[in-house]
């Protein structure tokens, strides 16, 4: 009798040490420079997206993502990271211009400003020059901004986003990570993303 007891408190410690846990699990964590990131670090869903400006699939991504951003609102983190890819010739251009822009506090106005205007900079006489004209317009630090451009930490930060990326076996954009589970441009992110983040949630059909 007594051994049957000893179980039943055995048991009950494993169940209540798993609903601890469950209550004190901490957030899914992505890293990125903090101008990159969009929503509360305690978020229990985070989406990071690698993405490449010049990629036509990652301009048609961003109605997909905006909506699901919008549906789940302030439970979302969302981190963006580069992933320029190389048949792209000024995907690394619009990067970073992008980072530098970043670094005085409009990286999401820049961002929505390259893939508004995709096709234009891109089939453009010069597409730096185009993407200049962007960074101008948006009232910036001109000194400021051309040192970034030169700053060897500014390419080491897209670097690292382009080797993270391979290390998780990124070969298209845009590829989005919910928590960890790959998601394989809009079609995708938007048929099975919902399930997968309501499964987060402990959200009942």
């Amino acid at each position: 009798m007594k051994r049957f007891y000893g179980g039943l408190i055995v048991l009950a410690l494993v169940a209540a040490t798993g609903f601890l846990a469950k209550k004190s699990r901490k957030p899914y964590v992505e890293t990125a420079p903090s101008y990159r990131i969009r929503g509360a670090a305690n978020a229990p869903v985070t989406i990071a997206e690698f993405s490449d400006f010049e990629c036509p699939a990652c301009r048609a991504a961003e109605g997909p993502l905006k909506q699901l951003l919008a549906l789940y609102g302030a439970k979302v983190r969302f981190i963006f990271k580069d992933f320029p890819l190389e048949m792209h010739p000024w995907a690394k251009t619009a990067a970073f211009a992008a980072e530098c822009v970043g670094e005085q506090g409009k990286f999401w106005e820049f961002h929505d400003l390259l893939y508004q205007n995709q096709d234009q900079w891109v089939n453009a006489k010069s597409p730096p020059q185009a993407i200049e004209a962007y960074v101008k317009s948006l009232g910036l630090d001109n000194a400021a901004y051309k040192a970034c451009l030169k700053d060897p930490m500014t390419a080491a930060l897209i670097n690292a986003d382009i080797k993270e990326g391979k290390r998780r076996w990124v070969d298209a954009t845009p590829t989005f990570f919910i928590n960890g589970k790959r998601f394989i441009g809009g079609l995708q992110l938007s048929a099975l993303g919902p399930i997968w983040i309501d499964k987060i949630l402990g959200v009942k059909e």
